[in-house]
Formats: C-alpha cells, structure tokens, sequence
C-alpha cells in the first residue's frame, strides 16, 4: 500500500511538472525576443549568456516537459528539473534582494506583472516537489529499470 501512494506521488508529480514546463516553454519559443529581455531584466549574466539562457531555456523546459509527461527518462528529468528550479529560485530571489521591477517571463514573457514573494514561493514549492519525487524514486528503487523494460514494458532479470 505504501509503494502504491509513492508511485501515485511520483505520476502526479510528474504529470503536474511535466504540464508546467510545456505551458511555461512555448511562449518562450514564440516570442524569443520577449523572453530575452525577461533574462536581461535579472542582470545576471552578459549579453552573450543572456542569448544562451534565452535560446536553450525553453528549448530544455519543452524537452523535460515532455520526458516527464511521457514517462521517458524520469529520473534524469527530474534532476534537471531540481537544477533548473534551484536556479530560478537563486535568480528570483536575486531580484527581489536588489529591488528589481521585472517580469519572471515563467509562462509568458510579454507579461508586465512584477515578480513577488508569491513568485518566490511558487518557485520552491515547484523545486520541493521535484525532489521529493526524486527522492521517492530511489528510494522505492524504480530507477533501475533497464532501457528495455522501460521501451517495451518487459522485466528481465538484472
């Protein structure tokens, strides 16, 4: 009964994950130039990482979104979903250190609504979730599917 709730924990953690990095990831993809000027806005890197945060960013979000919703890649996603995450709670944070006005850019970079202590803890509540899925993961130890159970749905003996 107890590996059925984590297993239920880790699905619907994943499924809400995965959902958020597609939502968030497609404006960006769209409207590139906006999404740029949101990662300008932190002042925290230069011109030229700016334009690398703002090319492989959505790009990455789209990619983990759909590894999480399709169940492909899990254990993997979800570490880049914990560094991802570590880094925007350091990036909102930052800003709200040094007083900054901006807009997140977390779902639509166009948006004029000012990050916040909300912002902040959405940010972490998102992070905490994709660690205790992590966490519940090896634990349970459902990592250590091979790559042909989890393409064909077999078990084989390790």
């Amino acid at each position: 009964m107890k590996n059925f709730f984590i297993k239920a924990l880790i699905i619907t953690v994943r499924l809400a994950i995965g959902g958020i990095f597609i939502a968030s990831s497609i404006p960006k993809l769209r409207q590139p130039y906006d999404f740029l000027a949101s990662v300008y806005g932190f002042e925290l890197v230069n011109p030229s990482i700016g334009v690398a945060v703002a090319i492989v960013l959505p790009w990455l979000e789209l990619f983990v979104g759909i590894c999480l919703l399709g169940g492909i890649l899990v254990p993997g996603a979800l570490l880049v979903t914990i560094g991802t995450s570590a880094m925007f709670v350091f990036a909102i944070a930052s800003a709200l250190w040094r007083g900054l006005e901006i807009s997140c850019g977390c779902f639509n970079p166009a948006d004029s609504g000012i990050i916040g202590y909300w912002t902040l803890v959405r940010t972490i509540a998102l992070l905490a979730a994709a660690m205790a899925a992590y966490i519940c993961m090896i634990s349970t130890h459902t990592t250590k599917k091979t790559i042909y159970e989890t393409a064909c749905g077999k078990h084989k003996d390790l």
